[in-house]
């Protein structure tokens, strides 16, 4: 164990990167709102939602409010009391608040008795026992043990910082129980991640190309096919009238013939442009320029390299697996850009997408499907010996009728033969074109409509998963058990009993690499903290620093640093032109310990353009306001400060007795 007058530092705190993983803000998420037009109640119940998500600063304020705006019940005095001792010492209650406290007395003694009646009790009772010196702890335990389990829990949580002496010995054992049970209920370590995860945009899918065609085309096609029909009309008069029978059947021949050709020779030449099409889908198409980074494609590049080098089918290659996959690759990710980026939507919102898209990918390549296009496409046999039938039978029938026209009136047929080959060729050229577009549109949307179904089921899917995410007050409650854990691992490493400790400050960080995610008007939360508490004794200060896992609920130390009070020289919270707060203490004899509080700000926040209230509440929650009061009385005023502070509290300790007791019954405890 470290001495009180060692010089040595051993923090992580010299380190200012922070690096953001990914970040959520749920808009759709409203704990913290309030209606237009909100009455007292509404705002004394926006005060619990801030007390039990770690803001006691806001409670104080919304409650406050409620109760002076006559939202007056037992309930609402039980929190008014809570907010106001809730994370921080006695000398931080303010004047104001205690005349607070004084409009309600008269208000509550008239209440019926319940509940929270015997919850207020015990609280003045506590106060009580301060003002009186000694008392036995266990008649402490033996009547908090009577209310309800909800008021236990609330008491525990929130009165930590002002307890002492033996109550504070036994309510903190208490406490630390508590947290220990607390820690991971709730499934905490299966639905964590979630908080995490951005609200998902909806399933999207690349819309069919709109068909080519234009007015020009079928005006074209029509007057060639009718100038054809004109001309080939006349060469079969000229032969009919020369040899009926036989221009009969060569008539019947030539429209069979035809037949045959132009549904194989359609379908032979829309299979083949349908597979060169999804062949540019799927095979590399070369290097493409980079993304500007900072983007919306440079995020999705990301993405997909990452997804891509993840998902590798078991038993394949990477290298291998990369290389194949490129054209899909750059195909998935050209239509995630294009569907989504017109529409500002931030990547991560997303990636589930992307997560699903490649593991398509990995799943036909694992059955075998990934190419099967190829097979689907391909041009039958009996689709090629059909057309080329057909073509002969239309050649030869047409060579019959040229016959037998030329033997009818020689010298006149073969300007009409030749119109109507050339206009004939022309129009099939252009009913090509048009039943091909057609073809192509009807597939492209067929495609669509499965694709879409697909995704919006993945959508569904990812949405029932995400459906289960931890509200924001269970995160905050959960972090309140892993403060409480990491305090009791500290007192245990320096052998303190909670007596042994007169004040204690905690400041909660974001450590790198991190996610973070908050919803509307609420602090961010972090998957991974950086935890710092100072522990005052008689003897010195105690600080000790270390990294929580938040999602795994582990914790890991990392630093301790032990020194006197005379040792800080200066203490102060730094804002930068960002909006990023750092406290930073500095010590006679050592480096300057600079610790980040928050993390950037957002950088596009379209629905909530007040970032002071987002900075306001995440410093609330991390606790920095009671540190800094504790610190800073420690720069100011040396060891002197433990006495002058225990005399400050004892003043204050007074007026907040006077302000509410003697109309709650009095304490048992004598």
């Amino acid at each position: 164990m470290s001495h009180p007058n060692d010089t040595m530092v051993n923090v992580a705190e010299g380190s200012a990167t922070v690096g953001i993983q990914t970040e959520a803000v749920h808009g759709d998420v409203n704990v913290y709102q309030l209606s237009p037009d909100p009455s007292p109640q509404e705002r004394f119940e926006l005060g619990v939602s801030y007390l039990h998500g770690g803001m006691p600063g806001k409670a104080r304020e919304y409650i406050g409010e409620a109760v002076l705006n006559g939202y007056v019940t037992t309930r609402s005095c039980f929190y008014l009391l809570l907010a106001m001792l809730s994370g921080r010492t006695l000398q931080q209650v303010s004047k104001e608040e205690l005349y607070a406290l004084r409009y309600v007395e008269g208000s509550i003694a008239r209440q019926p008795e319940d509940e929270w009646t015997g919850a207020i009790r015990m609280i003045v009772w506590l106060l009580a026992a301060l003002r009186a010196g000694p008392v036995d702890s266990s008649v402490i335990d033996g009547e908090i043990r009577k209310l309800g389990a909800h008021q236990q829990d609330e008491i525990l949580q929130h009165l930590e910082m002002f307890l002492s002496g033996p109550i504070q010995d036994g309510l903190w054992a208490r406490a630390f129980d508590l947290a220990k049970s607390d820690r991971c209920d709730r499934r905490r370590l299966d639905r964590v991640w979630r908080f995490f995860q951005p609200e998902p945009i909806g399933a999207r899918v690349r819309p069919p190309r709109p068909i080519q065609t234009t007015n020009g085309d079928w005006g074209r096609t029509i007057a060639t096919t009718a100038v054809s029909l004109a001309s080939a009309g006349l060469v079969g008069a000229q032969s009919w009238r020369y040899d009926w029978p036989s221009t009969a059947l060569a008539l019947l021949m030539f429209a069979i013939g035809s037949y045959a050709c132009a549904r194989n020779g359609v379908n032979w030449r829309f299979w083949v442009e349908r597979r060169r099409a999804k062949d540019r889908e799927h095979l590399a198409r070369g290097q493409r320029t980079p993304a500007p980074q900072g983007g919306f494609a440079a995020a999705i590049d990301r993405q997909f390299d990452h997804y891509f080098a993840r998902y590798v089918p078991p038993g394949v290659d990477r290298g291998q697996w990369l290389a194949y996959t490129a054209g899909i690759r750059e195909s998935l990710r050209d239509e995630v850009v294009y569907l989504y980026r017109e529409s500002r939507t931030e990547a991560k919102r997303v990636a589930w997408l992307t997560r699903y898209l490649v593991s398509d990918v990995r799943r036909r390549w694992q059955a075998g499907t990934l190419w099967e296009y190829r097979d689907r496409l391909r041009v039958p046999l009996s689709t090629k010996m059909l057309f080329a039938l057909g073509a002969a039978a239309v050649v030869a029938s047409a060579g019959v009728v040229m016959d037998a026209a030329s033997r009818a009136e020689s010298g006149t047929t073969l300007v009409p033969v030749v119109i109507a080959l050339v206009s004939g060729w022309a129009a099939v050229r252009g009913w090509l074109r048009v039943v091909l577009e057609r073809k192509r549109y009807d597939a492209e949307e067929t495609e669509a409509r499965t694709l879409l179904d697909e995704r919006r089921a993945a959508f569904a899917r990812w949405k029932a998963k995400l459906a289960d995410k931890p509200s924001d007050i269970e995160m905050a409650h959960w972090l309140d058990c892993d403060r409480k854990a990491f305090l009791e691992e500290a007192m245990r490493h320096y052998k303190l009993t909670p007596r042994d400790v007169v004040a204690h400050g905690f400041i909660e960080a974001p450590a790198a690499p991190y996610d973070r995610a908050r919803v509307r008007n609420g602090p961010w939360r972090y998957s991974r903290y950086r935890l710092v508490v100072f522990l005052l004794t008689a003897d010195g200060v105690r600080q000790v620093t270390a990294e929580l896992d938040f999602g795994k609920a582990e914790l890991h130390f990392r630093g301790r640093i032990n020194y006197r009070y005379d040792a800080v020289a200066a203490v102060q919270v730094t804002q930068a032109d960002d909006g990023r707060r750092t406290f930073e203490l500095t010590l006679v004899n050592g480096p300057a310990i600079r610790i980040d509080v928050t993390g950037p700000p957002l950088p596009m926040d379209t629905w909530e353009p007040d970032s002071g209230t987002v900075s306001q509440v995440t410093l609330d929650s991390a606790g920095l306001e009671n540190t800094l009061h504790v610190i800073e009385g420690v720069a100011a005023e040396g060891k002197r400060w433990i006495d002058y502070e225990r005399r400050r509290e004892r003043e204050r300790l007074a007026d907040l007795t006077d302000a509410v007791g003697g109309l709650f019954g009095r304490p048992p405890m004598g």
